[in-house]
């Protein structure tokens, strides 16, 4: 069997008489179809474990690019957009998810009170707490 790797499978989907219909061009044979695109996630994977060889335990694992067509290039462009949007505010919510966690500790450490710490980061005094007992 290959091994895993971080490669990222590009797979070009498009909308047939009511259903998804999925390729993955750098998989020879690399075709399957679903109802539905979750269904079609799950499919994807069975068939990239399948025509790269590769162990089920990979399923989840998987990096998976897709390139959506639903008929209407104005809207696949659209939708692409909002992913990548919905991609870059995942990223910053988690930077300031960490930065906030940092930020909390310290100010609390330098003796500021948990409210005024809260209101320096636009947070909650609850969360502040939260925040410093898990540091502790």
């Amino acid at each position: 069997m290959a091994a895993v790797s971080e490669r990222v499978y590009r797979v070009v989907v498009t909308r047939e008489d009511g259903r998804w219909l999925a390729d993955v061009p750098d998989l020879q044979g690399a075709h399957t179809y679903a109802r539905s695109l979750p269904g079609l996630d799950q499919a994807v994977r069975e068939v990239i474990v399948l025509a790269a060889d590769l162990p089920d335990e990979a399923m989840p694992k998987l990096v998976i690019d897709y390139d959506y067509h639903t008929g209407d290039p104005e809207l696949d462009s659209t939708a692409m957009e909002v992913r990548r949007l919905r991609r870059q505010a995942d990223e910053l919510a988690a930077a300031a998810t960490a930065q906030t966690e940092q930020a909390a500790i310290r100010l609390v450490a330098r003796g500021l009170s948990v409210r005024d710490a809260a209101a320096l980061l636009g947070i909650s005094p609850q969360r502040v707490s939260q925040l410093t007992a898990k540091a502790s």
